[in-house]
């Protein structure tokens, strides 16, 4: 009985791991959607900010093998979608 609850334990892990790294990819495209539309209004992107790092906070108190899915989505958002692209050249 002890295998099997060990196993189940390990299955739970991966399942919020994974769950909240999909999440986050999720929240972050939000956020970075939203900071990216209100380029003229620093209020706005300063509101943006701290709802989600006040966000990560409480994820943070709550959660403890899912926050590293959280970091681990978030920083591939970043990556993904917040970095400034490249200008396309002619050659």
């Amino acid at each position: 009985m002890d295998v099997m609850q060990s196993i189940v334990y390990i299955i739970a892990g991966l399942a919020k791991f994974f769950g909240m790294f999909v999440f986050s990819l999720g929240i972050s495209w939000l956020m970075l959607d939203a900071y990216k539309k209100s380029e003229k209004n620093w209020q706005t992107q300063s509101i943006f900010m701290a709802g989600f790092f006040a966000f990560l906070i409480v994820t943070a108190m709550y959660t403890q093998v899912s926050l590293a899915g959280f970091g681990f989505g978030f920083g591939l958002a970043i990556f993904m979608w917040g970095m400034p692209k490249k200008p396309k050249t002619d050659d």
